[in-house]
């Protein structure tokens, strides 16, 4: 049978009852979201790396509690990725955070020149994201780099909408300045 065709709520079913094959796929289709969702949330990748396959580690063991039409799948991922996020955090949050900054490129075309810029500048959104409490940072991560709806990331982190929305506002009160900080060292 040919898994890949099969829908996560299909998949789950099979993994609730230990099916490598299912999980395998699920991993597969799932992986690149969930590293990018913890990189935001986490600031180093090796980091990011540990709580991906944390969360797909609760996946295979909670797989059993899975409830089909409670929540979809993507939802209850998410919940996973954002928990383990947040345990992460949590036993670091003692130490000094760190950002990873971009490796330089040797040649000096303007291609280059570009991807660099493009990694500086996605290191510098990091670096502002890390600068944020936990629960905005999140909030953020999910609307704009997860490009969820306001009510799907409310589901997600477990709050009434209002609390996410408030949330947002808060988080790009203290974003856009540093932002715009930056875009105009850029532009001189």
């Amino acid at each position: 049978m040919d898994r890949s065709a099969q829908t996560d709520e299909d998949l789950m079913m099979l993994v609730a009852t230990a099916d490598r094959r299912a999980f395998d796929v699920l991993v597969k289709r799932h992986l690149n979201r969930v590293y990018s969702l913890a990189r935001c949330m986490v600031s180093r990748q090796a980091d990011a790396e540990d709580v991906a396959q944390d969360a797909f580690t609760r996946i295979w063991i909670y797989g059993p509690k899975w409830e089909p039409g409670k929540a979809a799948f993507t939802t209850w991922l998410h919940r996973i990725v954002v928990n383990c996020c947040y345990d992460h955090l949590r036993k670091r949050s003692k130490e000094t955070r760190h950002v990873e900054v971009p490796e330089t490129l040797a040649s000096s075309d303007a291609d280059s020149e570009e991807r660099m810029q493009g990694k500086q500048r996605r290191a510098e959104v990091r670096k502002a994201l890390q600068e944020l409490p936990e629960r905005q940072r999140m909030a953020v991560t999910l609307c704009y780099f997860e490009g969820m709806t306001n009510i799907q990331a409310a589901e997600v982190m477990e709050i009434h909408i209002k609390a996410l929305e408030g949330l947002l506002v808060r988080a790009r009160k203290v974003l856009r300045p540093v932002l715009q900080e930056k875009e105009q060292e850029a532009a001189s």
